[in-house]
C-alpha cells in the first residue's frame, strides 16, 4: 500500500460551503490526496471509481487507496491525478447560477414545487450560459448513479463544469466526489447499526430528497448512459488491496450495501 507524509499544515483551504463531505485534501504537482474524514469515503471513492471502470461511462476520475501519514496519525485515504488543465476552473453550478442570477442555484431552485421543474430549470440554465448542448443527459446519469451509490452528497456546490479560461468555452466534468455513498458517513450511519434502517435513512440531493424520485424524475426527461458491466461474483474485485487499510467490519457493510443495492437496481447490470 502507498504511503505519504504530509503535514496538516499545507491542506488544501476547505471550501467553506456546508457539505458535510468536505475532506481534508493536498494537491502535489498535479495529484489530489483526499483523506477520510467521516468514516470510509476513501473506500467508498476507490470502490465507485473501480465500478465504472466497468460500465459504458468513461468520463470519470480514477481513485487507488493509499495511507496518509501526518505529525498526527496515519489516515486512510486516497489518490486521483488533476483532471483540469492550466487553463482550467472547475465552477459549481451554484456559483455559476450566483454569477449570472445573483442567487445561488439552490435557492433558486428551492422555489420550485415539482422535481421534474427543477431538473429542467437547472439543465436549461446550464446549456444556455455554458453552450453544453448535452448536460440533461449527463446529469440524468449522475441521478441514476447517485441512487444506486445511495450518495447523500451532491448538493449544487459538487455539481460543476469546467471553463476554459483562455478561450471561455465549456466542456462536462468527469464524474467525481463520490465519497458519501455506501454508508460512509459513521457518524450519521454507526457501524453497528442496523444496515436496512441506516439505508431508509440516506436522503438524496439536490432535487429531491428521494432517490427514486430524482432519479426517475431525470431520467424521464433526458435518458441515461448508465449500465454496469459486472456481477455479484465480481464484488471481490472492487475491494482489492482495501483490506490493507481498512477493518474487515467496514468491508464487511460497504459489500452488503453494494449486494442490496444491485438487487434494488438490477436494471443497471441487463443490456
Amino acid at each position: 500500500m502507498q504511503c505519504i507524509e504530509l503535514n496538516t499544515g499545507c491542506q488544501v483551504e476547505r471550501s467553506g460551503h456546508t457539505s458535510k463531505g468536505d475532506q481534508p485534501k493536498w494537491q502535489i504537482d498535479d495529484t489530489w490526496y483526499k483523506a477520510d474524514h467521516m468514516g470510509y469515503e476513501s473506500l467508498s471513492e476507490v470502490v465507485v471509481s473501480r465500478m465504472l471502470s466497468r460500465s459504458t461511462l468513461d468520463n470519470f476520475v480514477t481513485y487507488e487507496p493509499m495511507i496518509i501519514k501526518t505529525e498526527l496519525k496515519p489516515i486512510a485515504s486516497c489518490i486521483s491525478r488533476n483532471f483540469r488543465k492550466p487553463s482550467e476552473t472547475l465552477i459549481s453550478l451554484e456559483r455559476l447560477h450566483r454569477a449570472y442570477q445573483g442567487v445561488g442555484l439552490a435557492q433558486a431552485i428551492g422555489q420550485m414545487g415539482a422535481v421534474k421543474a427543477k431538473i429542467q430549470y437547472t439543465v436549461d440554465f446550464v446549456e444556455k450560459v455554458t453552450g453544453l448542448q448535452n448536460f440533461g443527459r449527463y446529469l440524468s446519469t449522475i441521478m441514476e448513479l447517485d441512487a444506486f451509490l445511495l450518495n447523500e452528497d451532491r448538493h449544487t456546490n459538487n455539481l460543476t463544469v469546467i471553463r476554459n479560461e483562455e478561450t471561455g468555452t465549456f466542456r462536462l466534468c468527469p464524474i467525481f466526489d463520490n465519497g458519501l455513498s455506501f454508508l460512509a458517513d459513521m457518524n450519521d450511519y454507526p457501524i453497528d447499526a442496523d444496515i436496512y434502517s441506516c439505508i431508509r435513512r440516506v436522503k438524496s440531493k439536490p432535487f429531491s430528497p428521494d432517490f427514486t424520485e430524482q432519479m426517475e424524475a431525470a431520467t424521464t426527461l433526458y435518458g441515461s448512459d448508465l449500465h454496469f458491466l459486472f456481477s455479484v461474483s465480481d464484488i471481490p474485485e472492487l475491494f482489492q488491496c482495501l483490506d490493507e487499510v481498512y477493518e474487515a467490519v467496514i468491508l464487511q457493510r460497504a459489500d452488503h450495501v453494494i449486494r442490496e443495492q444491485m438487487c434494488k437496481c438490477s436494471y443497471l447490470f441487463t443490456m
